[in-house]
C-alpha cells in the first residue's frame, strides 16, 4: 500500500514528515515503509496487545518485515534505534489529541499545537462500517496540509446503498463515493486514487482501493471529488 506513498512527493531529500500516525499499525508492518519517509516520530496505534508487543520489538534494522522483498528503501539516517518512537493501546475511534498526541515524543511541541502531518491507516477500515467518525478523528490529531492515506476493500455503488457493507468474511468493504464524501466531511480535499488488490483469498484477488487526501488549511469541508 505504501508503495503509493510516493503520490506525496514526499520523504526523499529534505521534504520529508514531520510525524506520523500509522492507525492500525498491527505488528508494525506499515511501519517499515513509513520511516524513510518521516524526520520525526512515528506513532503506532492499536487495538491489540499482543500485535503491539510484536511491533515493539522491530528496530530501525531488524524485525517488521524487514527480510521481505522491497519491505524497506535504505534511509541514511538509520541508528537501529526503535522503528516506532511510541506505541499506544487503544481504540482508533477512542483517540484524541490528549491521549495521542501528548503521549507522543515530540509531536506536542509548542504547547501541543504540533500535530501529525501524515496518517496512514493500511488494511485497517475494513474493520469500520461508516467512516465518518473515524475520519473525523484522524482530521483533528491532523495538521493543515496532512497527508491522509488509508486502504479498503472496495463495493459498488449499487450492491453497498448505505457506502458500505458487511462480507462474510466479517470485514467491510466501502464504495469510492462513501470514502470520498465521509473525507470532505472531515474536512479533506482528494489527492489520489487507485483500484488495488490488498490481498488474495481462496485463491481470488480481493477488490481493494486505495486513497490519498490533503486536510485544507483548517479543516474546512472540501467539496472535491476524486
Amino acid at each position: 500500500m505504501l508503495a503509493a506513498s510516493s503520490s506525496t512527493d514526499r520523504g526523499r531529500g529534505r521534504d520529508k514528515f514531520r510525524a506520523a500516525l500509522d492507525a492500525g499499525c498491527g505488528t508494525g508492518l506499515a511501519g517499515r515503509y513509513l520511516r524513510p519517509l518521516v524526520a520525526g516520530p512515528i506513532v503506532g496505534v492499536d487495538a491489540s496487545r499482543k500485535m503491539l508487543d510484536v511491533a515493539e520489538k522491530c528496530t530501525r534494522t531488524s524485525g517488521c518485515g524487514l527480510g521481505d522483498d522491497g519491505a524497506r528503501e535504505e534511509d541514511d539516517d538509520d541508528t537501529g534505534g526503535p522503528l516506532y518512537d511510541k506505541l499506544l493501546e487503544m481504540d482508533l475511534e477512542d483517540m484524541t489529541a490528549e491521549n495521542t498526541l501528548h503521549r507522543a515524543p515530540g509531536v506536542d511541541a509548542a504547547g501541543g499545537r504540533q500535530k501529525f502531518d501524515l496518517v496512514v491507516a493500511a488494511d485497517v477500515l475494513v474493520y469500520f462500517g461508516s467512516l465518518d467518525s473515524l475520519l473525523r478523528t484522524f482530521s483533528s490529531l491532523s495538521a493543515p496540509g496532512a497527508m491522509l492515506i488509508f486502504s479498503c476493500e472496495r463495493a459498488d455503488d449499487d450492491e453497498a446503498p448505505l457506502g458500505w457493507r458487511l462480507l462474510p468474511s466479517g470485514r467491510f468493504a466501502h464504495t469510492r463515493r462513501h470514502a470520498t464524501e465521509a473525507a470532505a466531511r472531515a474536512g479533506y480535499r482528494p489527492r489520489s486514487y487507485e483500484e488495488i488488490v490488498p490481498r488474495m483469498e481462496k485463491g481470488e484477488e480481493v477488490r481493494g482501493h486505495l486513497f490519498g487526501f490533503v486536510r485544507g488549511d483548517d479543516g474546512e469541508t472540501s467539496k472535491d471529488e476524486l
